[in-house]
């Protein structure tokens, strides 16, 4: 008999970031498996702009579109999909887990995706902070199972969070395949000139907030530009919290004419932009996985990165790995790159060949296989 799967979606109605698209990618990948179970949306969006809802069985969680409400209402609406829609597992992939209902016959797994509120509690916001040291500790006594995505994140788990290492599991993100390089000509200068990008420049892509270094990646771009005033920086992503001080360092420095925001950038965008780039700079405090640079590297652009957290696990040989709070080394590595063709070309390949080695077929193909282990066991 087929497992039927309950798959918590949160927030894909409002431009997902990392966790949005390990969400996407890894219920398409579920459905392209041999032997796929039957997974079942619980919905908490008032669209879906993905598709996913012509692909899948779906049940809104009503009245719980926003995180607060969904930390608490979606506790009780979770236990009664289980029961009413015959669920043999329920998965939250968000890093929510609204558990602490009754089961109602179904296991449970959680992804949790970070430790970051213990890690870097002063560059988040104060509600993910409540969530991470008040209501996860709890909630995931009720899970059966967790997935994380780094070594990194599987030990920061166990030790902030109390949870077994017997009851996790380390399943990481993988790559479409549509994120591979663009070469230069009419595709990739259609989509620059639609967000007014000229080369030559340095490109971030994340989240604009204290955890990602944004301050210092503007401080170290300010000092490149005293050699390479030819070289503008290109930052994709939205406004987040805690940007005060991004915003203070951004008005000292006086860079403002060299600096381009897009804005949250959609993902069918972002190869050409990153094909495009003279590097990828993602300075980053810490991270459970860390995708951008990952991606960036599929696309072949040269990457720089910070040398803490699972960033070095995940870039391993393929990129320029920093001290993050060390501003000189981000921008000595920032200026060897743009001064080294062969460089960026090894970079370029190296990163290429990193990437191809992370597969969401595979991490479909890992996540059944827990979940048969989690339906088996007593």
């Amino acid at each position: 008999m087929t497992m039927r799967i309950g798959y918590l979606t949160y927030g894909l109605d409002r431009a997902p970031t990392g966790i949005g698209r390990y969400v996407i990618e890894l219920a398409r990948a579920l459905a392209a498996l041999p032997g796929a179970p039957e997974l079942v949306l619980l919905t908490t969006e008032q669209e879906d702009p993905h598709g996913l809802w012509n692909m899948f069985e779906h049940h809104a969680l009503p009245g719980c579109r926003l995180l607060p409400a969904l930390m608490t209402l979606g506790n009780a609406a979770i236990s009664q999909a289980a029961a009413r829609y015959r669920l043999d597992v329920v998965h939250d992939p968000n890093s929510i887990v609204p558990f602490l209902g009754p089961p109602l016959g179904a296991r449970r797994v959680a992804t949790i995706h970070d430790a970051f509120s213990f890690v870097c509690p002063e560059t988040q916001s104060q509600l993910d902070n409540w969530r991470y040291r008040w209501m996860l500790p709890v909630a995931l006594r009720r899970a059966d199972y967790v997935i994380t995505n780094s070594q990194q994140s599987f030990h920061d788990i166990a030790r902030y969070l109390r949870v077994p290492q017997a009851r996790m599991a380390i399943i990481p993100y993988g790559m479409h395949a549509r994120l591979a390089p663009v070469p230069a000509g009419r595709e990739r200068d259609a989509i620059l000139a639609r967000y007014g990008v000229r080369p030559p420049f340095l490109l971030y892509v994340g989240g604009i907030n204290a955890r990602k270094n944004i301050a210092r990646l503007f401080e170290a771009y300010a000092r490149v530009r005293e050699q390479r005033p030819d070289v503008t920086l290109v930052v994709g992503g939205q406004r987040q919290w805690r940007v005060a001080e991004i915003d203070a360092t951004f008005r000292r420095l006086n860079i403002e004419p060299h600096v381009h925001f897009t804005g949250y950038l959609p993902h069918d965008d972002l190869p050409a932009l990153y094909s495009a780039a003279e590097a990828f700079v993602f300075p980053s405090l810490y991270e459970g996985f860390g995708l951008p640079p990952l991606e960036a590297m599929a696309c072949g652009a040269p990457t720089i990165t910070s040398n803490v957290s699972s960033l070095p696990e995940v870039v391993a040989d393929a990129a320029l790995t920093v001290d993050p709070y060390d501003v000189g080394a981000l921008v000595a590595a920032m200026l060897r790159v743009l001064g080294d063709a062969a460089l960026r070309d090894d970079l370029r390949q190296r990163g290429v060949a990193r990437a191809a080695q992370f597969s969401w077929g595979r991490a479909a193909h890992e996540t059944l296989a827990l979940y048969r282990q989690v339906v088996a066991a007593p």
